[in-house]
């Protein structure tokens, strides 16, 4: 559950608060920033741009239980460009996602700190070229770790690849024909 400060809760009560979602998209050919209003918006030096109503976001669940959650964000109809930057882009899976929530006073300003609605990895993107060009975003929070399975070994190689240099089990193989005899007593 996000808890609101004090400044943010008195400003949505102010009968001119409009509420904005910001995102940011940590690709590894740098970050991509949008919020939900138009023009750019400047918070805690980064820079948003703003999509109006061509950005779109699935519905953001918050549940009792420990367990991951998918949010996704769209872009329609969007200039082809973007839809070739997007076929382009490689490297995002598993990378940051965040979004905040935040409300803007009578005069378009940022009222109180935006606060975060939701924070996760990406995971896959979806292009639909044509008519009406859209991109989707799929995320998932990161409790989606807890579902993978991890695949390690008890072997040598495993072991060097997070432990460079480390020798515990070097003599693994060894062990398993050798013939051990204990000392009659």
């Amino acid at each position: 559950m996000t808890r609101l400060s004090p400044q943010t809760a008195a400003s949505a009560a102010a009968p001119e608060a409009a509420p904005v979602i910001l995102c940011e998209l940590d690709f590894t050919s740098g970050p991509f920033r949008v919020w939900s209003g138009l023009g750019p918006l400047s918070w805690a030096g980064m820079s948003f741009d703003g999509v109006g109503t061509l950005g779109a976001v699935s519905e953001i669940e918050e549940t009792a239980e420990l367990r991951a959650v998918r949010v996704t964000l769209v872009l329609s109809p969007v200039p082809q460009d973007v839809v070739d930057i997007a076929l382009a882009e490689q490297g995002y899976r598993l990378r940051p996602a965040r979004l905040w929530g935040a409300l803007l006073d009578a005069h378009g300003a940022l009222a109180a700190e935006p606060f975060p609605l939701w924070a996760g990895l990406m995971d896959t993107i979806e292009v639909v070229d044509g008519a009406e060009p859209r991109v989707s975003l799929a995320c998932e929070s990161r409790l989606v770790d807890l579902e993978r399975a991890e695949v390690r070994r008890y072997t040598d190689a495993d072991h060097q690849a997070e432990f460079p240099g480390d020798r515990f089990f070097e003599f693994v193989p060894a062990l398993q024909e050798a013939e051990i005899r204990l000392p009659s007593t």
